[in-house]
């Protein structure tokens, strides 16, 4: 038995629906840990998939949720706070303490050949997440999960999803930093990660790399927007300092209470100037038996003005 969390989720909803959509896994070999239950897809529902409430805050009711099953699919939770890693730690004690033998965690792309060396705060929860798996005597899996090529809008300083189409005002990416990224759609990654948990006994003890077939700047991006909108985009790389002053106070990204994200995001940056979202692997072309779609795939979709 397979217990899936995080599946009313960006990635774990896709997740569950390519394994329904592609028959991975019977249904009868998997269970739903959620928070709220009541949220989990009507297609879920009608495959006969056993839903349990599982909460973060509640470690009973975790492993309550986790009992009868042989591994988890531990979806990392959403959040760049310290709650992150004490959630993860959380669900791998529950899962311990029922008998759970294998763990198969997403972590990211951040953080080079390891991912466990990495100057974006992003990346800290899955180190300390990581480790501490490691260390607990359980089987494990670690998935990393490339960086999604939907939020290039967020990468490139907060731009809007899609540009309008009577707008011919010159576009300005403000960044703090700049390097190399291997983007890859979260589809692509989900149905990767499906694939991966059919046969996740192969995988035990290994770290899988889930990238797109290429890597690619910012200021890269910057020129295929150029491309589709026919508009000049400049891009200021300014420094950290600068960049969150701007985001903040200047064109003011996100509301107040969210400038702990724009002070995370500049982060990114920098450790993409050095290189950690930059490795290229082939694993996700061969799980997908084709080349992954990236940001330059879907160009056209991204760009073309609505």
């Amino acid at each position: 038995m397979l217990v899936l969390t995080s599946t009313t989720g960006n990635l774990g909803s896709r997740v569950l629906d390519t394994i329904l959509r592609q028959h991975l896994i019977s249904p009868s070999e998997l269970i739903i840990s959620s928070t709220k239950p009541e949220k989990v897809s009507a297609t879920a529902r009608d495959a006969g998939i056993e839903i349990r409430k599982g909460d973060y805050k509640s470690p009973d009711s975790l492993a309550s949720s986790f009992k009868g099953a042989d591994a988890l699919f531990l979806v990392s939770f959403p959040s760049a706070n310290v709650e992150r890693w004490l959630f993860h730690k959380a669900a791998i004690d529950a899962a311990k303490s029922v008998g759970i033998q294998t763990i198969i965690y997403t972590s990211l792309m951040f953080g080079g050949e390891s991912g466990l060396e990495s100057i974006a705060g992003v990346q800290q929860a899955h180190i300390k997440t990581i480790e501490y798996l490691m260390q607990s005597g359980l089987q494990y899996v670690i998935v990393r999960e490339g960086i999604y090529a939907e939020y290039w809008s967020v990468y490139a300083g907060f731009q809007p999803k899609k540009y309008k189409k009577d707008d011919s005002d010159d576009i300005r990416f403000v960044i703090s930093n700049d390097g190399p990224v291997a983007w890859v759609t979260t589809d692509d990654l989900a149905e990767g990660n499906a694939k991966i948990l059919q046969r996740y006994q192969q995988y035990i003890g290994k770290t899988l790399n889930l990238t797109g077939a290429r890597a690619s700047s910012v200021s890269d991006i910057a020129k295929l927007v150029e491309r589709y909108t026919g508009r000049k985009v400049k891009v200021d790389i300014v420094g950290r300092e600068e960049a969150e002053r701007y985001h903040k106070y200047e064109k003011k990204s996100l509301p107040e209470e969210m400038f702990w994200v724009i002070e995370s995001w500049s982060g990114w940056h920098d450790a993409m100037a050095n290189g950690e979202t930059a490795i290229v692997d082939p694993l996700l072309g061969e799980l997908l038996g084709r080349q992954p779609n990236g940001v330059e795939e879907m160009a056209e979709t991204y760009f073309t003005p609505e």
